[in-house]
């Protein structure tokens, strides 16, 4: 009986302390507040700086959708009222522009649209059409950045088949759209193992057409010595059947070796390169010594009018629809059909390699001030109606 007492006050001695301790205790779960504005941003088309205001009760962060035509400053904030500044370029398009800012706070997600207006006297380029022409595809290149719909900006340094001293990258340094142009831009500087920078665009795979009237409006650089500009096709089917069976189109290349003596603002050349494995590597070139400068500052055109039977070039063809070609080929059945088959297109500033005949960064005078431009107004591709 004892033994029972024992055990029953044992019981309620534990069930007595059990009762009168607190529950454990739990931090409640931080819920994050964050709170913007305003809550939308309406920009001008013209250039400016807005601000928006952040207030929240925890860390948050916040990056934009695309960053294209705006930046945001600073990248984040903490506990309390914080003041952002958004900067934004001038929209020189036709289009509203959109963007996004994306806020992130804990486990939660915030965003807030912004919006930019266009210029209520805007209007359309005028594009002369040749007679018998109609427009099938162009870019006038009036947007903030590459259009990667239609373009892609090539990478690498190696060589490029032309032991070239270049390397390619899509960096706004080398590759811009600005003030509705796209700037090309050759910069004396090590990246990469290569001494020198420089960009290369291409439609390859993303805009490719079979014959038309093809014009592109440059504005070359200085070449002498060492710099090599270019406006080009090649075959769409180049990742099939490789180069030369592809086909290539050089509708301007200047900078060549041969025009170094005081004709080398007026001396360019068209080509047209084809061929195979089993049939090797042909083609056809052209000099010519242009009767004016062609890098004297201005916009000229380069057009290549490409149909079933012919390749024919031509300088500032619409200030003058009586001007000669400066290259002309008659087109034959070559083994892969090079010249009949759907084209892209291309814009390369080179540096150095087998066309200028120079090997060494140290000898490229063309680049004595640090870098060079080739810029490209537009380039239109108009079929036959």
């Amino acid at each position: 009986m004892k033994f029972l007492d024992l055990l029953f006050s044992s019981l309620l001695s534990v069930l007595v302390s059990c009762t009168s301790c607190s529950p454990e205790e739990k931090n409640p779960e931080t819920v994050g507040k964050l709170e913007i504005t305003p809550s939308e941003l309406s920009l001008s088309y013209e250039k400016g700086v807005r601000t928006v205001v952040v207030e929240a009760n925890c860390d948050w962060g916040v990056s934009l959708e695309t960053g294209s035509w705006c930046s945001v400053s600073p990248s984040g904030g903490v506990k309390g009222k914080t003041t952002l500044e958004i900067k934004y370029d001038k929209n020189n398009g036709g289009e509203i522009r959109t963007d996004a800012l994306k806020f992130k706070y804990g486990a939660s997600r915030k965003t807030l649209s912004i919006i930019q207006g266009i210029d209520p006297n805007y209007s359309a380029p005028q594009i002369w059409t040749p007679q018998g022409y109609s427009l099938v595809w162009s870019d006038e290149f009036e947007g903030n950045q590459l259009d990667a719909k239609y373009w892609t900006a090539e990478n690498g340094g190696h060589g490029w088949g032309n032991n070239e001293l270049q390397n390619y990258t899509g960096r706004k340094e080398n590759v811009d759209v600005r003030d509705g142009k796209l700037v090309i831009t050759a910069k004396k500087e090590n990246y990469g193992g290569n001494p020198v920078t420089s960009g290369r665009v291409i439609t390859k795979n993303k805009f490719a057409f079979k014959y038309g009237y093809i014009v592109a409006s440059v504005k070359l650089p200085k070449t002498s010595k060492g710099l090599w500009p270019a406006f080009w096709m090649m075959g769409n089917d180049f990742d099939a059947v490789g180069w030369p069976a592809c086909g290539e189109t050089d509708i301007l290349e200047m900078g060549h070796s041969s025009g170094f003596g005081g004709n080398e603002e007026r001396f360019l050349n068209g080509a047209c390169h084809w061929g195979s494995a089993s049939n090797a590597h042909e083609y056809y070139s052209y000099n010519h010594t242009a009767p004016f400068s062609v890098q004297d500052g201005e916009f000229h055109t380069f057009t290549c009018i490409w149909d079933a039977s012919y390749v024919r070039m031509y300088i500032d063809l619409e200030k003058d629809p009586t001007r000669r070609p400066y290259f002309e080929m008659a087109l034959k059945n070559f083994s892969h059909n090079e010249f009949r088959k759907e084209n892209f297109i291309l814009f390369n500033l080179a540096v150095g390699g087998n066309f200028p005949g120079i090997f060494d960064i140290g000898a490229v005078t063309a680049l004595s001030s640090g870098s060079a431009q080739m810029e490209v107004d537009y380039v239109r591709v108009f079929q036959k109606k």
